[in-house]
């Protein structure tokens, strides 16, 4: 995968615990903790824009007594096909 070069302006507190993880063997290295930054904060804008699409979606439905055993119900027979 071809990479570019980026700067990025730390605070002194943030840059101390980079290296102290990188010295200490928690993260393999700087380039690789910003793109784990970067995956994670993607995944989660993801699951966020999921989230909002499934909540404007349809009429609102207002659960019963038995909604959640149904919808367990129906999510088991999903997996055992």
């Amino acid at each position: 995968m071809a990479t570019e070069q980026l700067s990025v302006s730390l605070s002194p507190d943030n840059r101390l615990w980079i290296d102290e993880a990188v010295r200490s063997g928690q993260i393999v290295d700087v380039s690789a903790f910003i793109s784990a930054l970067i995956h994670d904060y993607r995944e989660r804008v993801r699951v966020e824009n999921l989230l909002e699409e499934r909540l404007s979606s349809g009429e609102p439905v207002e659960p019963d007594a038995g909604f959640w055993d149904r919808k367990k119900e129906a999510l088991q027979e999903q997996t055992l096909k």
